[in-house]
């Protein structure tokens, strides 16, 4: 059992952190930096106690820490400026799991805290936080907290509830307590810390230390060995050594830097040798734009507009591509031209009209005028539902030949939580290719090829179950078509939009998918509806199906903040298992085009006869990783991958190969005017 300090001790500790924490600092205050750094379970903080530091946006953390009977393995990231998101799987050594092939009982939490008030001269960063609120909340808590750099100190003073109580109260309430630390900057790369941690280890769910601490005050050193890696050391509970490493990194830079474009078309060059006719112009304009990554490239001259229509396959961003043929277009235009105007389409179906005169264009690409002022002077708007008229002027031919694209794509597909193992996982690579037959129509096949896989389960399957035995269909190294599909877009007019499929959509489904969507104004909301009908694939085998039939009907709401470059979706309706309910999706791109989300349920689960799935939220997060990142050369493939607990069967949908959602909202006058300045890249 810990031994206590003196009450009245422990209250001049606080009341000298107190003060620290009023005093207007003597040296400049520099945000959170370089106190935001990693806790015990990876959020910012001191050992055991949150600061009221935060994540930079967009810097993501992960790690591992231990002070036995305890291991934490977790990390955050800062989701927003000032909002600190994060997971933490917490492991006590000393308690074994109800399976023997589990090993120790191991427990999720989520976190997160909100920084209210950044650091000032007159008052110090204040931070509220809340810790493992769903599922067993075995080590839930929540929090304010305070914290003030005199630097080179970093005070912090809070007030918790749940396991943050502890045995000292505050003065206005029996069931908030009181915790505190210092953090001090001996080097810029060398930490000391020392922090009043109030838990009471006696009193959690899971009593993995069932005597308590024999001490409340936790000792610690930081040291950064190279940016964005921290390890620790620790002296915690009055008993045990603890340690911990974590790596940071910022989700929105470059890693590899891209090969500089080639001159003839990525910026000015010499003219042709000898004058050409129009249709020999507008030919050699066409050849360009296709050297320069396009596809279904139709150029027309009406007069003094000069039109490009083409479909962006290189660039991740659809700004960048335009600029690119914008530039080709004012270097093959004449002396006529007054208007360059580009047409972007999308399975050779016209989305966006982007029109600018040739002198502003000049002056933008060159750096003559603002973002602001450029934006006043480019339309940019959705394209009518017909294509480019060519009955006036002159055009080039349009390629009436189909369009391939092919890739690999590295497969993670990872099972939490099972009772037979904590963490179970395949990997391999699946091939895959398209081909856009007509406008609208692609057909679409994925094979997957695993290398290894060690996934089972000893969970008994239900015989209604829609998702919980997905296992089954990655236990063995299966080789077969995940994807065999055909589908067809329609533009019904600019703002509204069709799509149908039918055939095996993912690896346990074959059936048909219809969808239906409008943008509204600007393209920043979009309403639509979906449904599926679906029969189950059999297990091991390419193309057997099961007797086994589901459907689907959904309601879809999307929006996005262009500004913070974030979309949230909510869905309505029925699920593939019956239940009715809700399901949220929130998701961040950042300037790389990284994309990190995470998603929530929210159905009626009383059908259910299981105690598995009934009263279960579905939730997990997922990440889109751009091939671009990863290259010294543009590329727009996409790579996504999504890690949630065991498969169950709540709030379950259908994997489809393509929305309207994601082919559209980058078509959009929205988005495209958000990140003009790509441009000019």
């Amino acid at each position: 059992m810990k031994r206590p300090l003196p009450t009245r001790l422990r209250m001049i500790c606080f009341t000298l952190i107190g003060l620290c924490l009023v005093l207007k600092p003597g040296a400049a205050v520099s945000g959170d930096h370089p106190f935001n750094n990693a806790a015990n379970w990876g959020g910012t903080g001191l050992l055991e106690i949150p600061n009221a530091r935060v994540l930079e946006d967009g810097t993501a953390r992960g790690g591992y820490a231990e002070a036995r009977p305890f291991k934490w393995y977790g990390g955050g990231m800062g989701v927003f400026p000032g909002l600190e998101a994060g997971f933490v799987l917490t492991e006590l050594t000393n308690i074994e799991a109800l399976s023997d092939e589990y090993g120790n009982y191991k427990d999720k939490a989520i976190f997160a805290k909100y920084q209210i008030l950044p650091e000032s001269r007159l008052m110090p960063a204040i931070a509220a936080g809340i810790h493992d609120f769903t599922g067993t909340k075995l080590f839930q808590s929540e929090y304010l907290v305070m914290s003030r750099q005199v630097y080179p100190f970093d005070f912090t003073l809070g007030f918790g509830r749940k396991r943050l109580r502890g045995d000292v109260t505050a003065p206005f309430s029996d069931s908030v307590g009181i915790f505190g630390g210092v953090e001090v900057a001996l080097h810029e790369r060398l930490l000391l810390l020392a922090e009043y941690n109030p838990i009471e280890y006696e009193k959690d769910k899971q009593a993995a230390v069932p005597e308590g601490a024999d001490s409340s005050f936790n000792y610690g050193l930081r040291f950064k060995a190279v940016p964005g890696v921290d390890l620790g050391l620790s002296y915690q509970r009055g008993e045990k050594l603890g340690f911990m490493a974590h790596v940071a990194l910022k989700l929105g830079e470059e890693i590899m830097p891209k090969r500089p474009d080639p001159w003839y078309w990525g910026g000015y060059g010499e003219p042709t040798s000898r004058p050409l006719d129009t249709r020999e112009r507008l030919q050699l304009i066409r050849d360009e734009i296709e050297k320069a990554g396009m596809n279904n490239v139709v150029i027309h001259e009406n007069g003094p507009v000069l039109t490009a229509e083409f479909e962006n396959d290189k660039y991740l961003y659809n700004q960048k591509a335009a600029g690119r043929v914008f530039r080709i277009l004012f270097f093959h235009s004449t002396p006529e031209t007054r208007t360059l105007e580009a047409v972007l389409t999308t399975r050779r179906i016209p989305m966006l009209r982007v029109s600018v005169s040739r002198e502003d264009f000049d002056r933008f690409v060159f750096g003559k005028t603002t973002e602001n002022e450029f934006l006043k002077r480019v339309r940019i708007d959705l394209y009518p539902e017909k294509v480019v008229d060519q009955a006036h002027g002159v055009s080039t031919e349009r390629d009436r030949k189909p369009d391939y694209a092919y890739g690999i794509k590295p497969d993670f597909d990872p099972y939490l939580n099972d009772p037979s193992g904590f963490f179970k996982a395949k990997f391999g690579i699946k091939p895959y290719g398209s081909a856009t037959l007509w406008p609208g129509g692609a057909a679409y096949a994925r094979f997957d090829i695993p290398f290894y896989s060690n996934i089972s389960s000893s969970n008994e399957v239900l015989p209604d179950a829609v998702r919980s035995d997905s296992w089954l269909y990655s236990e063995e190294k299966n080789y077969y078509f995940e994807k065999i599909l055909y589908d067809q877009a329609v533009k019904l007019n600019k703002r509204i939009f069709g799509r149908f499929s039918f055939g095996y959509l993912e690896e346990m489904y074959a059936g048909a998918n219809a969808e239906v969507l409008a943008f509204i104004g600007n393209g920043s909301l979009a309403v639509g509806a979906e449904g599926d009908w679906v029969r189950k694939r059999e297990p091991g085998t390419w193309f057997e199906l099961k007797d086994f039939n589901r459907h689907t009907l959904l309601a879809n709401i999307f929006y996005t903040l262009e500004n913070a470059d974030v979309t949230l979706q909510a869905q309505y309706g029925r699920f593939l298992a019956g239940d009715i309910g809700w399901r949220f999706d929130v998701g961040r791109t950042y300037a790389n085009g990284l994309e990190i989300g995470f998603w929530y349920s929210f159905t009626d689960t009383d059908d259910f006869k299981d105690s598995y799935n009934k009263n279960y939220h579905d939730k997990g997060v997922y990440i889109a990783i751009p091939a671009r990142i990863l290259m010294d050369y543009e590329t727009n493939d996409k790579f996504s991958y999504a890690m949630a607990p065991w498969t169950r069967d709540v709030a379950a949908t259908v994997q489809h190969w393509q929305s309207l959602y994601g082919m559209g909202k980058n078509m959009m006058p929205g988005s495209f005017s958000a990140d003009i300045e790509r441009m000019a890249d």
